[in-house]
């Protein structure tokens, strides 16, 4: 009897071992997938890491060495296309002088919705009414996206008074367009004296020394301060702001990269 009892103590002291080495051997492999789980999200974000900090965030991959590729000079050539046969004039302005309806943009050169603008509404509007003699487009200065830039306040007026001096070539709008479409990223500083320089180089026909000369010119950064005045006496403070001006008066100042039919519609407003 007592052997009896014996071994059934000894049998369920058994049981409860090959249970408690179950529930070991099952909590170490949810430790282990744990582990796992953690080590693969590690190696994922270091990954990214990696891929953006090699991608430079996108366009911010900018540079002034970029400016001699292939994609660089085909960029330009699309900008020659858009603008050929249209009048500019030295104050950066698109078009016939007797059109009878001006849209301003106040811009910054290194501004993402500004590129947007650009390649949408802004590019319908240059192939639609400014080409037809319809609009005549002028560009001015506000300073936005530039000023999250490490040394944005001091590069925004001399990024600007390079876009005036090809304006002083008839080349204004070449420059303009050219930056915008090899933009960096927002928040770099990937404008310097060779980027500036390199986008010069990429304006077909721009008499490089003589641009050269007159970007420094004390001037054409008056001209820009004057435009950033000219938009905080209006409240101005995003860009793209588009003003729209005919015979019929002002519409409402446009805000951001709109649609074409919008910036249509104000036009048609002040016809």
């Amino acid at each position: 009897m007592a052997s009896r009892t014996k071994q059934k103590e000894e049998a369920r002291a058994r049981r409860v071992a090959e249970e408690r080495a179950r529930a070991e051997r099952a909590a170490r492999q949810r430790r282990l997938r744990i582990v796992g789980g953690v080590a693969l999200i590690a190696i994922v974000i270091v990954a990214v890491a990696i891929a953006v900090s090699s991608s430079g965030g996108g366009s911010g991959s900018a540079s002034a060495a970029s400016l001699t590729s292939a994609a660089a000079k085909q960029s330009a050539a699309q900008v020659t296309s858009a603008l050929s046969g249209i009048a500019q004039s030295g104050n950066n302005s698109l078009g016939s002088g007797s059109a009878k309806v001006t849209v301003t943009e106040f811009g910054d050169l290194e501004c993402p919705i500004c590129r947007d603008f650009a390649a949408g509404a802004g590019s319908q509007l240059i192939a639609n009414d400014v080409r037809s003699g319809k609009v005549k487009l002028i560009y001015r200065s506000l300073p936005t996206a530039t000023g999250s830039a490490p040394d944005g306040a001091t590069i925004f007026p001399v990024q600007q008074a390079a876009a005036l001096a090809a304006g002083e070539q008839a080349r204004g709008w070449n420059y303009i367009l050219t930056f915008y479409k090899l933009q960096g990223q927002e928040g770099t500083d990937y404008v310097n004296t060779a980027f500036l320089n390199g986008i010069a180089r990429l304006v077909p026909g721009l008499d490089f020394a003589r641009w050269s000369t007159d970007r420094t010119s004390s001037s054409l950064t008056q001209q820009v301060g004057a435009d950033v005045a000219a938009a905080n006496a209006k409240g101005f403070n995003s860009t793209p702001t588009i003003v729209v001006q005919g015979p019929k008066g002002q519409a409402q100042p446009i805000v951001g990269a709109v649609d074409y039919g919008t910036l249509e519609s104000a036009i048609n407003s002040v016809s």
